[in-house]
């Protein structure tokens, strides 16, 4: 089994120094990637914690100076809020300066609000986010580049640098929509916060609908190790003694689960280092 980290580039970690650190040391500890989390407006009526939030492009481009071989992924972009084109040149650039180390992952989101502060359309974000992702693919893949869609429109026109090996699109969320998507459309899913029953679950469904043979599984899933988290869902969450927990990724890998993203619990700088620490020292070698 992998093992990714979720950057908490938001609330109280949102900070260059919780980066630079967090960043460095996931690399020296042997974490496989760092997917950061979207959003750009959020209204006050939202509870925190995404009212304080580092972009999260700005914030991959920053990292990959800071490391060298860990990769870098969009864990997950709200690609309907934001103009596809730019995405794929945001993507691409990151892509060439980091040596080939970016993934994009994307959703449609859920915060109405924030579309249309963004003036993008909430209830067509599905429609969109389908063409958005084809628009993209195109870009990175084409020596040619031409698409014609509903919003989307371009041809006769010049896109590089090019990705030299294309950049994987894996796509987030777990209702039957966005299963359909990654299935068809994405390299991969990324799923969120699941428990393992759930997992395969969504798994058997994008199995049944068909998808690529290299099609890549990844899950975001909370963790605190040597304790419990008493508001924690314990079907979804990894925590407890290490004993406990190694017995829970199992399950994981079990219903097909090759890769976790695991999302720590702890807004202390220090005690997030030590809870990725012991992750990778003590959990993640007997797995």
């Amino acid at each position: 089994m992998i093992f990714g980290l979720n950057l908490p580039n938001y609330s109280r970690l949102g900070n260059r120094e919780s980066m630079i650190a967090i960043a460095e040391s996931a690399e020296a500890l042997g974490y496989s990637s760092l997917w950061t989390n979207d959003h750009i407006l959020i209204p006050t009526s939202l509870p925190e914690p995404f009212g304080n939030v580092l972009e999260t492009f700005t914030t991959l481009s920053y990292l990959a100076a800071r490391t060298e071989t860990i990769r870098l992924a969009t864990g997950i972009l709200v690609l309907p809020q934001r103009d596809p084109i730019l995405v794929a040149k945001q993507a691409a650039t990151i892509d060439h300066l980091s040596g080939g180390r970016l993934t994009v992952g994307v959703a449609v989101g859920y915060i109405s609000q924030e579309y249309a502060f963004l003036r993008t359309d909430f209830g067509t974000r599905g429609q969109l986010a389908d063409e958005y992702i084809q628009a993209i693919r195109v870009l990175f893949e084409s020596d040619h580049p031409e698409y014609h869609g509903r919003h989307i429109n371009f041809s006769d026109a010049l896109f590089s640098p090019r990705p030299k090996v294309p950049i994987r699109i894996v796509v987030g969320g777990s209702s039957q929509a966005a299963l359909r998507r990654a299935a068809t459309l994405g390299d991969g899913w990324h799923g969120l916060r699941l428990s393992p029953d759930a997992a395969g679950a969504a798994i058997a469904t994008m199995n049944q609908i068909g998808h690529k043979p290299d099609f890549a599984v990844s899950l975001r899933v909370q963790s605190r190790v040597g304790g419990l988290v008493d508001s924690a869902d314990p079907a979804t969450t990894l925590h407890g003694s290490p004993e406990a927990i190694v017995e829970q990724l199992r399950r994981y890998g079990e219903v097909g689960v090759p890769q976790l993203v695991i999302e720590p619990f702890s807004e202390n700088l220090m005690d997030f280092l030590e809870q990725m620490r012991l992750f990778a020292q003590e959990i993640a070698p007997n797995l």
